[in-house]
């Protein structure tokens, strides 16, 4: 019996050798695709738990303080607790930092925007008669906004030392001994913290807020002021404030004596004295003069200025700015200004940001001026709030050492954003930007409640105790405490996993800007992504391998009803034929099977891989046993069929053919769809990015194999087909029809039950991948290159045909 299986296979050896082929595909090739998508899996897994926990993780906030973008799209702002408006108490956030699965519960309250003192600049004295007119302004990087007006300082002359005559047109303080100008105000937003906390979860030194705070003029502000509370800040040391000077110097030859009278001054009076219709018509009358040199240039004072301490400057006579003792100084502290927070419009598109109020700059938040002026102090008996002083500085990590994981604390992420041009984007000096600034002041959690009350606490940032790494234990731990917290009332987000993700705005008055969010949950998210993947990637092998071997039996099966025909005509008993028929399935499975076993080992796959390989042989021989001993029973055709004859008549090795069709497409269009948007929405943020660079090989080669399965069982059951049909096509041959009119005929044939078998499996596809959450665009990708494929593989089969027609002529 062997030795009768061994000719038959020896006699159709073109026939033997693809059906080895094809068997030899699906003992190793599915064992491999269900290794890879297990170690793409177990990449996700440890890629997360390596990386996929940050400085804490939960983001406990007050109800209801979640704004829409965050309810809509899950993702936060760099600096995201900037103009909240508080809602937690000091005793809320004790009774917190004492539960015993909580290692840290740092606060963070947002007090506003803030000035520090304020000094001056000094312009040169040159040789000749100098005319200084000059504009601040600050830039967002990308247009520059003018501070104040223009205004001009005129130098005459060096009466003696420590007395020079010059004019401005602006009295705004000044000796006889400078020509100088108050650099203009900025605000810079101020937060406020527990320092032991704050220092143990993000290792930043907070000790200067112990300092003393003193200073040249500050004992006599408290007198006259009636001792206000004194707030103490340390500004953040790596930040200036982006403040410019627009210069223009021109040089005249003047008749000092000249100008001297027409100011009406003696010789010894300053020229500062003269009434201010006389400086203005003195300023008019140089107006009519034409310099005899002039220069224009723009001064970055920036590198000098630092939030809350700023800079005495002079100017050299190269006009190139340095540092001074000799200034004035504005020590007007006590007021600032709060915020809110950005509505962003347009959340199902690109969110928008709209202008606020019109200005230089223009604000993109509605802005509320808070605090008592020293002014008003004095003037009205009103008492001042506050005076605050900078007694030192603080140094925080701008960048994180893991750039995969996002762990927004809220107050010191980088202030950049990008145009679309490419232009680097920063705050200006004005409260209301569009870009969510970082502290540029600390303070501590006291001087928060003496600002917004009973519960200035915006947000607490929450490390859970006892956890090494990010693994599912720890992740059940960060929600059982998560879980807790929501019970008591508090607004919280896991934000253990969380990962950078680019936000496209949409900002009026400059367009397309770019910045870099936080995506909450993202970990969760790629670990049920990836488990998907994995899943469905072994439910479609697992379901193609049963299918293919059903019908790859069932077509064999067809193709022995003749030749058992005539073993039975010359007195084979059945038992006999069937052992035959058996033995040679057995022997080709087998054949493929070890030679199966010999490609995992080249592979070095996984031992439980060669059992997968196993189970897929056994499987084959008992579907052998079962499809090869089903009975068939006979045509019982009375009438003659309309249309489509060969269809109907063939119908079995048709809808054999219309499954594997239908399961090739369903299975490419599924497996391209699932994996291109699960590579999509990995890559929105970095840690997916990071995850998806790590799996894309295994995934790519998963999906190539389920493809070339397809390619496989196709074209082996088309020629199948076209076996079977030899006499049909013979007898058309017989009867008149041309070669062409032949193809003519099958290719309309194969048409229909192509694209009836197409219809079915990609409308199968969309049900599932729509149930499974897949999005329209790669949904339509995934059928579309199925769609493609099948229709190649089919158009070259048929092709191939033209040849065995020829046989026929």
């Amino acid at each position: 019996m062997i030795r009768l299986a061994f000719e038959r296979l020896k006699h159709r050896k073109l026939i033997t050798v693809i059906i080895l082929i094809a068997f030899i595909s699906i003992f190793s090739l599915i064992p491999v695709g269900l290794e890879q998508s297990k170690t793409s899996t177990a990449t996700v897994l440890n890629s997360i738990e390596e990386h996929g926990r940050g400085s804490y993780d939960l983001l406990v906030r007050p109800p209801d303080s979640r704004t829409r973008i965050e309810q809509k799209m899950g993702i936060v702002e760099e600096n995201y607790i900037g103009d909240s408006s508080g809602g937690i108490s000091v005793d809320e956030w004790n009774d917190m930092k004492d539960h015993p699965d909580i290692d840290v519960a740092a606060p963070v309250a947002s007090l506003g925007y803030f000035r520090g003192q304020t000094f001056s600049i000094e312009f040169p004295v040159l040789d000749e008669p100098t005319k200084f007119t000059y504009q601040f302004y600050t830039s967002n990087g990308l247009t520059d906004y003018p501070l104040e007006s223009k205004q001009s300082i005129m130098y005459f002359d060096k009466v003696k030392p420590g007395q020079i005559n010059y004019l401005k047109t602006k009295k705004s303080g000044g000796s006889s001994a400078a020509m100088m100008t108050i650099m203009p105000e900025n605000y810079n937003l101020l937060v406020a913290i527990d320092p032991v906390s704050e220092s143990k979860l993000t290792g930043i030194d907070f000790s200067d807020l112990d300092n003393e705070a003193k200073g040249p003029f500050l004992n006599n502000i408290l007198e006259s002021h009636g001792n206000p509370p004194i707030m103490k800040v340390l500004q953040r040391d790596d930040l200036n404030i982006p403040i410019y000077l627009d210069l223009e110097v021109e040089q005249f030859a003047l008749d000092i004596d000249y100008f001297k009278d027409l100011l009406a001054l003696q010789d010894d009076q300053w020229f500062m004295t003269a009434s201010e219709d006389k400086r203005s018509e003195a300023f008019q009358e140089i107006e009519q003069i034409p310099p005899q040199h002039s220069e224009s240039l723009k001064v970055d004072l920036s590198d000098f200025q630092k939030p809350f301490d700023g800079t005495a400057l002079l100017l050299n006579e190269d006009l190139e700015p340095e540092l001074t003792d000799r200034s004035m100084t504005d020590l007007e502290t006590s007021i600032y200004y709060t915020s809110s927070k950005i509505d962003y419009e347009n959340l199902d598109n690109i969110p928008g940001v709209r202008i606020e109020t019109p200005g230089s700059p223009p604000s993109y938040k509605e802005i509320e001026q808070k605090g008592v002026s020293m002014m008003e102090s004095s003037l009205e008996s009103k008492e001042l709030p506050f005076i605050t002083h900078q007694t030192g500085s603080f140094s925080p990590e701008t960048k994180q050492q893991d750039a995969l994981v996002s762990s927004p604390l809220g107050i010191y992420g980088d202030m950049e954003a990008t145009s679309e041009d490419g232009t680097t984007l920063t705050p200006t000096t004005e409260p209301g930007s569009f870009i969510p600034s970082p502290a540029s002041g600390i303070t501590d959690l006291e001087n928060a409640e003496m600002v917004k009350g009973e519960k200035p606490i915006d947000a607490i940032r929450v490390k859970i105790a006892g956890i090494s790494s990010y693994n599912e234990a720890a992740q059940d731990k960060i929600e059982n405490v998560a879980t807790e917290l929501l019970q008591k009332g508090y607004e919280v987000d896991v934000v253990a996993g969380s990962s950078y993700q680019n936000m496209e705005l949409n900002v009026e008055g400059i367009g397309k800007v770019t910045e870099s969010w936080t995506t909450l949950g993202v970990a969760q998210t790629l670990t049920d992504t990836w488990n998907f993947m994995n899943l469905i990637t072994t439910l479609l092998l697992g379901i193609f391998s049963v299918l293919w071997l059903t019908i790859r039996f069932t077509l064999e099966s067809h193709s022995l009803v003749q030749e058992n025909e005539t073993l039975s005509i010359i007195g084979w008993k059945k038992s006999k034929i069937m052992s035959r028929n058996l033995m040679e399935q057995y022997i080709v499975t087998t054949i493929a099977f070890l030679v199966s076993l010999i490609i995992l080992n080249v592979l070095k796959t996984e031992p439980n891989m060669y059992w997968t390989a196993g189970a897929l042989w056994g499987s084959s021989l008992l579907i052998s046993f079962i499809v090869l001993n089903s009975k068939e029973k006979p045509h019982a055709r009375t009438e003659k069929y309309k249309r489509l004859a060969s269809l109907f008549y063939y119908k079995k090795l048709f809808i054999a053919m219309m499954l594997i069709a239908c399961m090739s497409l369903l299975l490419i269009a599924i497996q391209t769809a699932a994996l291109g948007d699960a590579f999509f929405k990995s890559s929105e943020t970095t840690l997916g990015q990071f995850i998806s660079d790590q799996t894309f090989w295994f995934q790519l080669i998963v999906t190539i194999l389920v493809g070339y399965m397809s390619v496989v069982s196709f074209s082996e059951s088309l020629n199948t087909l076209f076996r079977e049909r030899k006499q049909e096509f013979e007898m058309y041959h017989v009867i008149g029809w041309t070669k062409g009119e032949i193809l003519k005929y099958i290719f309309k044939e194969a048409l229909v039950w192509f694209l009836l078998a197409s219809f079915i499996g990609a409308l199968i596809a969309v049900m599932i991948l729509s149930r499974l959450a897949i999005s329209g665009f790669w949904i339509l990708i995934g059928l579309s290159i199925a769609f493609t494929v099948i229709a190649v593989i089919l158009c070259i089969i048929l092709y191939t045909q033209r040849k065995k027609l020829t046989l026929y002529q």
